[in-house]
């Protein structure tokens, strides 16, 4: 593998980092959607409050699904990033959350 250079890491962790936030901004906006659907239901019909719950769900899933894979997106670029002649880490990169991206034993 290689190591990326400090513009590359640099654009990387940008556009990821944002990329994140607006998925965490869906994400919140998705579970608020829930629990207003959760408190309104007695007033509809069961089986539609059920299929907007489910498809509520799988938006949910999804954006879960997403931050999943930005994270570790993240943790390959903490991986691969450059470091600087005594071996720290750039700012960018010191930032970002930790990820374990090897397998645990």
């Amino acid at each position: 593998m290689q190591k990326m250079r400090v513009k590359d890491t640099d654009d990387a962790v940008a556009g990821v980092s944002a990329l994140r936030e607006i998925l965490v901004s869906e994400l919140a906006t998705i579970d608020r959607l829930i629990q207003r659907t959760e408190l309104d239901t007695e007033g509809k019909a069961r089986e539609e409050s059920e299929q907007i719950m489910a498809t509520y769900e799988r938006v949910r899933t999804s954006l879960l699904s997403g931050l999943v894979s930005v994270d570790e997106v993240l943790g390959w670029v903490h991986m691969l990033a450059e470091k600087d002649p005594e071996g720290n880490e750039l700012d960018c990169v010191r930032s970002l959350p930790y990820v374990n991206i090897l397998p645990v034993i």
